[in-house]
């Protein structure tokens, strides 16, 4: 499929940049970086099909906004303790997503669909890790390179994650399972909050 091809390429490129980046000694968080993308590469390839995929456009438009705008962020050193918790919270949330992103599998897509429920690892604690693992990334990303544009471009991922999460939900809502395990996990992304 054109979009896997793309999707590949698109990841590949980053697990390149980041992964010579960890190899020059520049950011502790690149290897966690070039890990995560090399593990989309091979879910990339080889993801299961989906059972269902919303044919709206507004959930491809929210997918795609919510799904790559991160990458708007820019370098912005902070310097001193502040960038050094940024890079410490960046290794959790990176290291929380690829956790997710190794239990979702080939489960895994971009745009709202069905491609079978979850119930296991992080998805017993929240609904939705891989936005948490995210959230928590970008805020490191943005405590470490504190800068008015990288709060913006945060404060709108986690909007479009919200928009998202709606729209996922909304599609996974139409399987008879969905709302028994919703019953059992409360939370969507942030225990105790949402």
């Amino acid at each position: 499929m054109a979009q896997d091809a793309a999707l590949v390429v698109v990841s590949a490129l980053f697990f390149y940049a980041h992964g010579r980046s960890a190899l020059e000694g520049h950011s502790a968080a690149s290897a966690f970086f070039a890990i995560e993308q090399a593990l989309l590469i091979g879910i990339f390839l080889t993801r299961r099909r989906p059972i269902y995929t919303s044919p709206r456009v507004y959930d491809w438009v929210i997918a795609t906004i919510g799904g790559w705008f991160a990458l708007a962020s820019r370098p912005h050193p902070s310097g001193g303790l502040l960038e050094g918790y940024g890079i410490a919270m960046q290794v959790v949330g990176l290291t929380w997503v690829i956790v997710s992103f190794a239990t979702l599998g080939r489960s895994f897509g971009i745009v709202a669909a069905n491609r079978g429920l979850k119930t296991v690892g992080p998805y017993r604690l929240v609904r939705h890790p891989i936005y948490l693992g995210h959230n928590i990334t970008l805020a490191g990303f943005l405590l470490a390179n504190f800068w008015w544009w990288n709060a913006v471009v945060f404060a709108t991922v986690v909007v479009f994650q919200v928009l998202r999460i709606q729209a996922e939900e909304r599609v996974l809502r139409a399987t008879s399972d969905y709302d028994a395990y919703a019953a059992r996990v409360r939370w969507r992304l942030v225990p105790g909050v949402y």
